[in-house]
């Protein structure tokens, strides 16, 4: 594992390079420093998504190491860009996607908070906004019941946004949900309440090649993995893996495989990598960022890349940016780790 410098003495930069190919030689997979940038600095509970139209990725509110925000960035590749608009609360634990059929970026949800507790009332959202390129509109319609940390992405095939799971806290009391909602540009409608048990935390992603949903993970922690074809769920075995919590994946559509990063184990966060062929987990030796939950990643179809961004260890917010091109990661971009206000996630 690589640690950011800011100041480089002669020294210093003689070891670091001697570290840079140890880790090299030890591994073929592995991670470099690419670059720095002074913009977005610490983020975890945040949301994530990539606009295939404008070939960017987009990065809403989550909460730095102080507050929960409700701002809007965007990756070019190089340097995180903010784009003033005004629009959705702050929040976090959000469901992001990108509508490819409609050219839109869709938000649903979250929660007002993210230092809060279990007495909490009325903190979790279930408004539904749109961004299509220049602003945000809220779009007024008949939604799912409010709720954070569920799991949003675009069938492409089926021209749909899927939905599933996550929780709310009512009357001191968190329900968990099991139900798949799917929105086809007009209206929510719930297609499925089988499946996966009731759960939150999950990580999903939509492969391109397979038309179909891939889910992984959630509370438990679930080792579990489950397809979702439109018209119902169906758990491949055994593809069962190590439970995660609140890990991050993503389609890596040049590969045509899922890559899998992080999250809870039950007993502490890790910072591991894994690969899904369709049919099994195979982990992967790779040497890169700081074990974490809570954080967010995207495919960035125009580089052909993996864009992993923030989360926490527990203790520290990270403020970091790092890409996978299929055989190692690159470091892009890096503030330094704040200080965590613990709420128990």
């Amino acid at each position: 594992m690589m640690f950011p410098i800011r100041h480089f003495s002669t020294s210093a930069m003689i070891l670091a390079l001697f570290l840079n190919l140890i880790f090299a030689a030890a591994s073929k997979y592995e991670w470099n420093q690419a670059g720095e940038t002074d913009s977005l600095t610490v983020r975890n509970a945040h949301a994530m998504a990539y606009d295939n139209d404008r070939e960017k990725v987009m990065l809403f509110g989550g909460a730095d190491d102080r507050r929960v925000l409700g701002d809007l960035w965007e990756w070019n590749g190089k340097t995180w860009h903010k784009i003033s608009a005004s629009g959705p609360v702050p929040r976090t634990f959000s469901s992001m996607a990108y509508d490819g059929d409609r050219q839109r970026l869709v938000l649903f949800g979250g929660n007002r908070v993210l230092f809060g507790t279990e007495n909490d009332k009325d903190t979790f959202l279930d408004d539904m906004w749109e961004w299509d390129g220049a602003r945000w509109q809220m779009i007024k319609t008949t939604t799912p019941p409010a709720r954070a940390e569920a799991c949003m992405v675009y069938d492409s095939a089926r021209r749909r946004l899927v939905l599933f799971g996550g929780y709310n806290v009512v009357a001191g009391k968190r329900t968990r949900f099991g139900d798949t909602w799917e929105w086809d540009g007009k209206t929510w409608e719930r297609v499925s309440n089988s499946g996966p048990s009731h759960r939150n935390g999950v990580t999903m992603t939509y492969d391109p090649i397979h038309r179909r949903v891939i889910l992984f993970g959630g509370n438990g922690p679930s080792g579990e993995t489950w397809t979702w074809d439109g018209k119902s769920w169906s758990e491949i075995k055994p593809a069962i893996a190590a439970g995660r919590f609140n890990s991050v994946m993503a389609f890596d559509e040049a590969r045509q495989h899922v890559l899998r990063f992080g999250g809870w184990n039950g007993k502490t966060r890790v910072g591991d990598t894994w690969i899904f062929d369709g049919i099994i987990w195979k982990q992967i030796d790779a040497a890169g960022p700081e074990a974490r939950n809570h954080a967010a990643m995207v495919y960035d179809a125009k580089r052909q890349r993996l864009v992993l961004f923030g989360g926490h260890d527990g203790e520290r917010v990270f403020g970091d940016t790092w890409e996978w091109n299929g055989s190692k990661w690159s470091w892009l971009a890096f503030h330094e780790p704040r200080p965590r206000v613990d709420n128990g996630h």
